[in-house]
């Protein structure tokens, strides 16, 4: 009977979207400024990682992976010029960050930012294809 339940919560583990090591997720900060502007400068943190500074050129991504639990967060800060912007670009395994649930499908493995000039995309990979799907979320 032992064994019998076992593998019952075994089985329950394993197809059940959330396990015990949390919804795996991908956050990609993809570099979209102008060709020849100033250098870009990123920080991401949470309360648990701190994933240092990077400076991706322009057409490429600073990302990384991590087991998400309902409360996981991580923020950046964004250096470029003049200009700069913090917030959360992770808050929700339901939807990336809580207050875009109308930008993004419910439940995406992956979190795509676009940092551009006048200000910060949101993306999610499209259905049908693949093809990534991008929104403004703020301005500079």
């Amino acid at each position: 009977m032992v064994r019998f339940l076992m593998k019952i919560i075994f089985l329950l583990f394993t197809i059940m979207p959330y396990n015990v090591h949390g919804y795996k997720r991908h956050v990609y900060v993809l570099n979209n400024l102008p060709q020849n502007s100033p250098k870009l400068k990123v920080h991401c943190a949470s309360g648990d990682d701190d994933l240092g500074y990077h400076y991706p050129k322009v057409g490429e991504d600073f990302d990384w992976e991590f087991n998400a639990w309902s409360n996981t967060l991580f923020f950046c800060y964004f250096w470029w010029g003049d200009k700069d912007n913090v917030f959360d670009v992770f808050n929700s395994p339901n939807f990336c960050v809580k207050d875009a649930s109308k930008l993004v499908p419910q439940y995406p493995s992956k979190c795509y930012w676009k940092v551009m000039g006048d200000g910060f995309y949101l993306g999610y990979e499209d259905n049908n294809g693949g093809k990534i799907i991008y929104q403004k979320y703020r301005d500079w």
